[in-house]
């Protein structure tokens, strides 16, 4: 049986990369409308003494597993507004305020994000823990040492991204893309995923960092006070989920695209 012929394909990193960021900003209102109905962590944050401000503000915090709760209540909604907002870009699927969907493809994107997350981890914790043994037994140490160890995960997570556009596959139901097609189609571009999606975080980091030192700053307490923070953080985290979903969904219509043209090609 003849091997599969998977086009070689370059990504426009810049071009995509602008188009990305630009969609989120003309499209905030669409956000708004997916990720209206996951505001209501906020009722959870008031109730529970907003454990997502633990770290930031002074005196005592929540119990850790008010803490844990909060991150996975954010982790969930992170999941769905990406699927939905996936949804806007590729499929053209509108939603309205307060709509709610958590369900299979919802349950297979946040799987297929678990298991990238193993896929880099687990590799970087081997390959530091054998490295790190060899640099021991030849005298390696200090910074030299952790500069070595350091690079380690970074390159893993570098070769990993080129199976990202498996996640907006998902979101949009997309049975033809599997992860080993997605590895192959994306030979050659996985420095341009990695540090696309890496400078798309970027606004949103600089955001929360000063937010985070003018909180901070001012030593502020009281409900009001908090509330607005804790708001104003989850909003961020929508926004930062926004701009990431945006790019991987641009360059999975871009590989698909002459992946699918090229073999409209070989057929005629």
């Amino acid at each position: 049986m003849e091997q599969e012929q998977i086009p070689q394909i370059k990504l426009p990193f810049w071009e995509c990369l602008r188009r990305s960021f630009l969609y989120v900003l003309a499209n905030l209102k669409a956000l708004a409308k997916i990720s209206s109905v996951w505001l209501l962590i906020l009722i959870y944050e008031a109730v529970a003494g907003f454990p997502s401000l633990c770290g930031l503000k002074e005196g005592s915090c929540p119990s850790e597993g008010y803490q844990n709760l909060s991150v996975v209540m954010a982790s969930l909604a992170s999941i769905a507004i990406a699927v939905g907002f996936c949804r806007q870009i590729i499929s053209k699927e509108e939603r309205g305020y307060f709509y709610f969907s958590f369900g299979r493809r919802e349950l297979k994107y946040l799987l297929y994000s678990l298991f990238l997350f193993l896929l880099i981890i687990i590799p970087s914790i081997i390959t530091i823990g054998i490295l790190g043994s060899v640099l021991k037994v030849f005298g390696i140490q200090g910074g030299s040492a952790m500069l070595l160890l350091a690079i380690i995960p970074l390159m893993i997570a570098i070769t990993i991204a080129r199976c990202f556009i498996i996640l907006p596959a998902i979101a949009v139901d997309d049975k033809d893309l599997t992860m080993e097609k997605a590895f192959k189609l994306t030979k050659g571009n996985a420095n341009k995923i990695f540090w696309g999606q890496a400078l798309l975080m970027l606004p949103v980091i600089i955001l929360v960092t000063l937010l985070s030192s003018v909180y901070e700053s001012m030593g502020t307490d009281g409900f009001v006070a908090d509330f607005v923070m804790a708001l104003l953080l989850l909003v961020l985290s929508f926004l930062d989920t926004a701009l990431k979903i945006s790019f991987y969904s641009h360059v999975y219509q871009y590989f698909t695209y002459f992946w699918h043209h090229q073999e409209q090609l070989s057929k005629d």
